[in-house]
């Protein structure tokens, strides 16, 4: 029987798409905070599926979650952080710093508490374990305004797994960084429709990225295919080539 794959963030709409593509591959775990009945719905989908419920800027909450874990399954095959969560769209200077610190905790300590725990459950697979964390293509290009917290988190974030992957090679585990384009999810819920429709018609295709393609990439970094990519952001986005 496989380790399972733990996907903290399971009930975003990317998280939930790349769990619909990996549970093809063998058992996953889904992680959420909310609350709002999601997890529970995406799990009912997938046969088998454990859910975990833990507030990840939490060390106790991290830690109870992680022991929960090692006794119910030993090892990880492997962890993805999809974790978001939906801040203002405001003038950089006229945004409080209190929503920067929210989002440094919820992409930068909230990563950090939890690879840091899921470490020994991922060496215990035998070094094939991989871990995957999402960046965003913001952090490779002119990001757009009114999106400075974000984007300052994500870049702090992208930083942070660049080394661990340094780090984590020798441990027989890969860190992967993915940098999705603009998604319709939580993150984007107060822009206009027009502004989004304006931004689509931007894209050569005329559409933007869709969760399933960022689910697609996901699953090839996870797999063995990916492997010599560890450490390096892949974007995947529909929008222009620069």
């Amino acid at each position: 029987m496989q380790n399972p794959v733990l996907i903290l963030g399971a009930s975003g709409v990317i998280g939930a798409a790349i769990t619909r593509r990996l549970c093809g591959d063998g058992p996953v775990v889904l992680h959420g905070h909310e609350g709002t009945g999601r997890l529970e719905s995406l799990a009912g989908e997938i046969d088998g599926a454990a859910t975990v419920n833990a507030d990840l800027c939490d060390p106790g909450q991290v830690s109870a979650m992680f022991e929960r874990l090692a006794a119910d399954h030993g090892a990880l095959r492997g962890v993805v952080f999809a974790v978001a969560s939906p801040f203002p769209h405001k003038l950089t200077h006229k945004t409080d710093w209190s929503v920067f610190e929210a989002q440094l905790d919820i992409q930068l300590k909230a990563l950090h508490l939890s690879l840091s725990a899921a470490l020994s459950l991922l060496e215990a697979n035998d070094g094939t374990a991989r871990a995957l964390v999402l960046s965003t293509e913001y952090v490779l290009g002119a990001p757009p305004v009114k999106v400075a917290p974000y984007v300052a988190a994500k870049a702090a974030l992208t930083a942070y797994v660049r080394i661990l992957a340094q780090e984590w090679i020798d441990r027989g585990v890969r860190v992967h960084i993915l940098a999705p384009g603009m998604v319709e999810s939580a993150l984007t819920a107060e822009l206009p429709e027009m502004y989004l429709q304006q931004v689509a018609e931007a894209m050569p295709e005329k559409r933007l990225t869709s969760a399933e393609d960022v689910a697609a990439a996901a699953a090839f970094l996870m797999s063995e295919a990916g492997d010599a990519l560890y450490g390096t952001v892949v974007p995947v986005s529909r929008a222009q080539r620069r």
